[in-house]
């Protein structure tokens, strides 16, 4: 072999062992580390909200008194602002009078019962809505109720197309009209 060959050789001999030396060793090495690196960062992560928890946990601690009033305060709002007297709910069934006149529907709402529960927090009362009018001013009138004051949950609900509502001269054709029967569940005062 000339010297030229044996350059060649040893050159190619160098090149291959940093190669294995490269896919073999440091490669796995900078894989290790790469997936250390990101579970060094996650362990911090974790680290961080455990501190802030604790954090707010001794500040929780330090203010409870505070946070008490404010709690108090918030249950007798929801109790006087947005339970319903069970006795006598004037208020509650006012709204639903004030809504038809403004929306021009015929509402008929009856007390169906009142319930003391057990298994949930406040007593209801529970009511059945029967009306009828235009399909927009129905939908109107569930979005009032839904944003109203009270504190109710919705039943059951049933919407259904009718050609006429009574008192009107002539029949009314196209969907425009329906009835509306609705059960809620208002919450009522303990």
């Amino acid at each position: 072999m000339n010297y030229k060959q044996t350059l060649y050789i040893s050159i190619f001999v160098i090149i291959l062992a940093v190669l294995l030396l490269f896919v073999f060793c440091i490669f796995p090495a900078l894989k290790a580390i790469a997936s250390s690196s990101k579970e060094l960062a996650l362990r911090r992560q974790e680290l961080a909200s455990i501190e802030f928890l604790a954090q707010s946990f001794e500040d929780f601690e330090k203010n409870f008194q505070f946070y008490e009033e404010g709690l108090a305060e918030m249950d007798n709002l929801l109790q006087a602002e947005s339970l319903i007297d069970p006795e006598i709910p004037v208020s509650f069934i006012n709204f639903f009078k004030e809504e038809a006149a403004n929306l021009n529907l015929v509402l008929k709402i009856t007390p169906i019962a009142f319930n003391e529960s057990k298994n949930e927090q406040w007593n209801y009362m529970s009511f059945r809505i029967d009306g009828k009018g235009k399909f927009v001013n129905i939908m109107k009138f569930l979005e009032k109720l839904e944003n109203s004051r009270w504190l109710i949950k919705e039943t059951s609900l049933d919407i259904s197309s009718t050609e006429q509502i009574q008192g009107e001269e002539e029949p009314i054709f196209g969907g425009d009209y329906a009835e509306i029967y609705l059960s809620i569940k208002a919450y009522a005062k303990n």
